[in-house]
């Protein structure tokens, strides 16, 4: 148990010593699969989500739209808990007036092998296929601009040779799952840890509208890790959690907690009285904005609701407001009280 303290330590110490150009949501538990092929089925036997965010309204005559779908399972489950995990998830992105969009559907599938009744380690890797595109006739360049006005038929100047394209996307990455049960069925002192690692866009994929190869997407680190840490003989669940992400001289960081106050306890025998809370929080995207986070859960769903406010310099244009997401996830079995390894497919 002290080793896996010290890891425990080690993982969400990380962003403190920690120095993109994808996409990113607000809500760090809510895009596993996007993150990480490592978390397919990894925990559960059936995950599913539906994310969408909104933002720069107050920058951009054209809001900037993320939507993001997934969905993983386990399977070939052995008695020892060893198991294989496969998952699918595809994201459109589409930003400012010009359209810019980014469309990625992936597979993903893990190996999860069970240490011991606690613990359980996986490995995955993601291929898929991705498209960019963009509205060139909805484009401003400043050759268009004669006598300081804008003129339509003005030669933009630019190579003819624009066009939207297809690409390959491939991916690896590892984790690591905890689960503690509670020491009575009334404790509350159940606790839960996910960390890993992963490294995307491996094959480092042409990403110009041009045709130029030399301008490839680079390649991406994430680092990763949330826990449930039950209170015991309360009813609050606290939740920490951290992301950073490495692309192309880029850095990410965002780390803070959730607080979950448990409204009501299943029924352990009966099974009549399903499980409810109530999860409030905030989360840190270091040198850009505060995330203020809020969610229900009930048995099996979750739906949750974030706002970014935004801190950097750009908060001249946005005037603080950055932008909302929402979230909707059903997973089995019920995630309230996860514990042990062992018992997760009962």
């Amino acid at each position: 148990m002290k080793k896996f303290k010290l890891l425990f330590t080690a993982v969400f110490l990380l962003p403190l010593f920690s120095l993109a150009q994808d996409i990113h949501f607000s809500q760090l538990t809510e895009t596993p699969l996007l993150l990480n092929a490592a978390q397919a089925g990894m925990s559960h036997n059936f995950l599913a989500i539906i994310n969408y965010k909104d933002q720069w309204q107050h920058v951009s005559n054209t809001p900037y739209r993320t939507f993001n779908v997934a969905a993983d399972m386990a399977f070939m489950k052995k008695s020892n808990g060893n198991h294989l995990g496969v998952g699918l998830n595809v994201f459109s992105d589409k930003a400012g007036d010009g359209g810019m969009g980014t469309t990625t559907g992936q597979l993903q599938l893990s190996g999860v092998l069970s240490m011991n009744d606690n613990n359980l380690i996986s490995a995955g890797l993601s291929g898929g296929f991705g498209q960019r595109s963009l509205n060139y006739d909805k484009l401003q360049w400043d050759n268009q601009f004669v006598g300081g006005a804008y003129d339509a038929t003005a030669s933009s100047l630019e190579p003819a040779t624009f066009s939207n394209h297809t690409y390959t996307d491939f991916g690896a990455g590892i984790a690591w799952f905890y689960g503690k049960g509670h020491a009575t069925l009334s404790s509350n002192d159940a606790m839960t840890i996910n960390a890993g690692l992963s490294i995307q866009h491996i094959n480092k994929p042409a990403y110009s509208f041009y045709g130029n190869n030399d301008i490839r997407l680079p390649m991406k680190i994430v680092a990763h890790g949330n826990a449930d840490i039950g209170i015991k003989n309360h009813n609050l669940i606290l939740e920490p959690g951290y992301i950073v992400m490495l692309q192309g001289g880029h850095h990410e960081i965002n780390a803070g907690v959730l607080c979950k106050y448990v409204m009501q306890d299943a029924s352990h025998y009966t099974g009549r009285k399903k499980p409810a809370a109530f999860v409030l929080g905030a989360y840190y995207r270091f040198g850009d904005a505060v995330n203020l986070e809020t969610a229900y859960e009930f048995s099996e769903y979750r739906i949750g609701f974030s706002y970014d406010i935004n801190l950097s310099d750009l908060n001249v244009a946005s005037k603080s407001r950055g932008g909302f997401e929402i979230s909707l996830h059903f997973m089995t079995p019920n995630p309230f009280g996860k514990g042990a390894t062992s018992k997760l497919f009962d």
